[in-house]
């Protein structure tokens, strides 16, 4: 189950392309000296979900933290992504690349890490299937999500180096 948030507001989502999934893994290829197609199928594994492989506890700041707070966290917690949250509820989320030009420029670090944040973010559940997942973090070309509970409280975050440590693992 996915969620986006805008305006402050977490709202289901559905992404139609999650339920047409044909089982093909490659388009058919033709194997060296042989002249037919051969068409890869997609490995039956079980299913594993967003709680399984997310970072948690999760880093996060408050909102109306200061951006120098925020590049203090990047800094000493060498993470790339910072929920930013009010009262454990998730309000958006902001990359170290969002800031980073302000500690470059010499800017005003006392403003608010709120005025960075992306307040249009996925968020997904914590039983959110990782095939579903990956897919979405893939076609939306994104490198986070955030993970909520039944009670749209922030739980995780799930970035793709957490399913790329999930598949090698």
């Amino acid at each position: 189950m996915f969620f986006i948030l805008s305006k402050g507001k977490l709202s289901q989502i559905d992404f139609g392309y999650l339920s047409q999934d044909s089982g093909v893994r490659l388009d058919p290829t033709l194997v060296p000296d042989e002249s037919r197609p051969v068409v890869l199928k997609k490995a039956k594994a079980p299913e594993s979900f967003a709680i399984e492989v997310m970072s948690s506890p999760v880093v996060s700041i408050d909102h109306e933290a200061l951006v120098g707070e925020a590049l203090k966290v990047f800094s000493e917690k060498g993470i790339h992504h910072l929920v930013l949250t009010e009262n454990d509820q998730v309000k958006g989320l902001i990359s170290d690349r969002d800031v980073s030009w302000v500690e470059k420029l010499e800017l005003n670090e006392h403003a608010m890490a709120g005025q960075f944040m992306s307040s249009m973010v996925l968020v997904c559940h914590e039983e959110t299937p990782l095939d579903h997942l990956a897919k979405v973090m893939v076609r939306e070309n994104i490198s986070a999500i955030p993970v909520v509970n039944s009670f749209q409280q922030l739980t995780g975050i799930v970035t793709h180096h957490d399913l790329l440590r999930w598949i090698f693992e």
